[in-house]
């Protein structure tokens, strides 16, 4: 799996979560194609004909943040179950990880963060013709959003501290899934 940490800020607004995002992003030398971590900061603001959440989209909510630490994810040859299990995998190492380093507790509520009551991250997991794509954005700063929020600036966390953590840490937690597949044999 490889990560990508983009230099650039790019405002979020739900066309990013597609292969065409992935592959003008993520492999600018043309390697061949692998399962990748793109990270990068910027605002989001999502219009209702762009949401992949159904609930969320006919309940007309919105989502906006001025400054969120984005990671769009693309694993190859997966169904939409195990891209959901992955993406709460992803949360519960964000959730750790910011745990560990601003000393607060992160409630994982399904597949979101929260500080309190202050909501932290969206996240979504959908399926393109060749791959499951998850988006996980977690609010660096909360002015204007449309719901009581949390972000890492609250936490005194860097943003490019947890890009890169968050990144490196699901790279090897997939990579140690994949060692205890390949090493054991079927049963009768």
């Amino acid at each position: 799996m490889d990560i990508a940490l983009l230099d650039a800020e790019i405002r979020y607004d739900g066309t990013q979560l597609s292969t065409a995002f992935v592959d003008a992003h993520a492999d600018p030398g043309g390697a061949a194609p692998r399962d990748v971590v793109l990270l990068f900061r910027g605002e989001a603001d999502v219009s209702p004909e762009h949401m992949v959440d159904l609930e969320d989209a006919e309940a007309g909510l919105e989502i906006y943040s001025p400054h969120m630490a984005h990671a769009i994810v693309e694993h190859r040859g997966l169904g939409l179950a195990e891209g959901v299990w992955r993406q709460r995998l992803f949360m519960r190492l964000a959730a750790d990880w910011i745990t560990g380093r601003a000393g607060v507790h992160i409630d994982v509520r399904g597949d979101d963060l929260y500080v309190g009551a202050g909501k932290l991250s969206v996240s979504i997991a959908t399926t393109s013709p060749r791959s499951v794509l998850m988006h996980i954005g977690v609010n660096i700063e909360t002015e204007g959003a449309p719901v009581q929020a949390a972000g890492l600036r609250d936490l005194h966390i860097r943003s490019e501290d947890y890009l890169r953590a968050i990144g490196t840490a699901y790279r090897d937690e997939v990579a140690s899934v994949t060692r205890a597949v390949g090493k054991v044999r079927p049963v009768a």
